[in-house]
């Protein structure tokens, strides 16, 4: 099995409802996962992210609860060499009465 090659994103603790804003200069698989799913993905074995295939940037996911998270940004099957990005967390609005 050849070795996975991606890019990796780490956050100690997100809170829920972060939006992660995510800047590339093309086409790109972006897997937003907790640590448990994170292992799985490195060992090539099965695992749930959010995200999927970002076409067009900037490319928004929403944090689905709060923790540690990982973003892996992947080329897998789409035949391109490269792709620069950067990776901004928007914390979630808290409304105050």
């Amino acid at each position: 099995m050849s070795e996975k090659s991606f890019v990796e994103y780490a956050w100690d603790f997100l809170e829920r409802g972060s939006v992660l804003v995510v800047t590339l200069s093309g086409p790109a698989n972006l897997r937003l996962m907790d640590p448990e799913n994170f292992a799985a993905y490195q060992d090539g074995e099965q695992h749930k992210f959010h995200g999927g295939l970002a076409r067009r940037a900037p490319y928004r996911i929403k944090v689905p609860h709060s923790g540690p998270w990982y973003l892996a940004i992947d080329l897998d099957g789409l035949g391109a060499r490269g792709v620069r990005h950067s990776v901004d967390v928007q914390e979630p609005v808290k409304f105050e009465p």
